[in-house]
């Protein structure tokens, strides 16, 4: 089957097959989309200003950050609403319309699925770069190579969205180029967390000595940026996991219905519950960030305690 095969016929046959039990579940999953909407473009929202708007979180690192966020936030602006609306399509049989929505879903959920992959993969190579090249790395790693890098990102994403229909590609020749790309990123990301950790030993090792002898202000500030790295791999760490997680059982799937393939509306079920998890992610990764890391937590509270102010 054809990724730009007849739209408005596979809708067609979909809102023709649902019967009343499906209607539940693809009720639920409406409501479940439309509900997480507001709150997670909010939370985003939040992180988004927070780092922003404090000069002293707008480092390379927090870049990074700030552009998942971003695409964190076009799942709760369009990705979540879009979804909710397609439900309500497939339900009242609005085929033409249900056609288009099911196209933009695609479009926006494939473009910031390819983001989010190469941003995390990005932040796991930051991380041991941060570590490895110690006093360079803020001489290498700039804010304005970052910057590039990330209009570089996007474009790749979504020349990466594109390509499937433009090329009418297969469903299974897109689900085994998704999969490789998957795994190619999955292994980047465990090398480099692996080779971090590894330089964080090296570096505890290295100044372990030092701490035997008279303290002094150098040693004090090796000692809190170990404690500083460490703590912030594993939240780097716990994002990666918590998306990957949400990635991988999607990409599962898709290649089960790809190889097996099962009656369309089983397949827009089980595909709208694995969507709808991996926006989920959307909302959880804000929370970790406001809980992990103090610095933006900090700055995150002073802005609702202003806004609050202000209401």
């Amino acid at each position: 089957m054809s990724l730009a095969g007849n739209c408005i016929s596979v809708t067609y046959k979909i809102s023709q097959s649902v019967t009343s039990s499906d209607n539940s579940t693809l009720l639920f999953f409406g409501v479940f989309n439309s509900a997480l909407a507001v709150p997670t473009a909010a939370a985003n929202a939040l992180v988004i200003v927070a780092i922003l708007t404090t000069s002293s979180l707008r480092t390379p690192s927090y870049l990074l950050l700030t552009s998942l966020a971003f695409s964190d936030l076009a799942v709760g602006l369009f990705c979540q609403p879009l979804l909710a609306l397609l439900v309500y399509t497939f339900l009242n049989g609005f085929i033409d319309i249900g056609c288009h929505l099911l196209w933009a879903c695609y479009a926006i959920s494939c473009l910031v699925s390819w983001a989010s992959i190469f941003i995390i993969t990005a932040i796991s190579v930051d991380r041991y770069l941060a570590i490895r090249l110690k006093m360079r790395y803020k001489t290498i790693v700039t804010v304005r190579r970052v910057r590039c890098f990330l209009f570089m990102l996007w474009i790749s994403s979504f020349i990466l969205m594109m390509i499937p229909p433009v090329l009418d590609m297969e469903v299974e020749m897109f689900g085994v180029v998704a999969a490789i790309s998957l795994v190619t990123f999955l292994l980047v990301i465990v090398v480099s967390y692996t080779m971090s950790f590894r330089a964080l030993k090296i570096h505890c090792a290295q100044i372990q000595p030092q701490s035997n002898q008279q303290p002094n202000s150098t040693t004090q500030s090796n000692v809190i940026d170990v404690l500083k790295y460490r703590k912030l791999l594993k939240t780097m760490i716990l994002i990666v996991v918590v998306i990957l997680i949400c990635y991988i059982a999607h990409s599962a799937l898709f290649g089960i219905l790809s190889v097996f393939g099962v009656k369309r509306v089983d397949a827009l079920i089980y595909i709208l519950g694995l969507v709808s998890i991996v926006n989920l992610n959307s909302l959880l990764n804000p929370i970790i960030y406001v809980t992990r890391m103090t610095d933006i937590g900090r700055v995150c509270i002073k802005i609702l305690q202003k806004f609050r102010c202000i209401s």
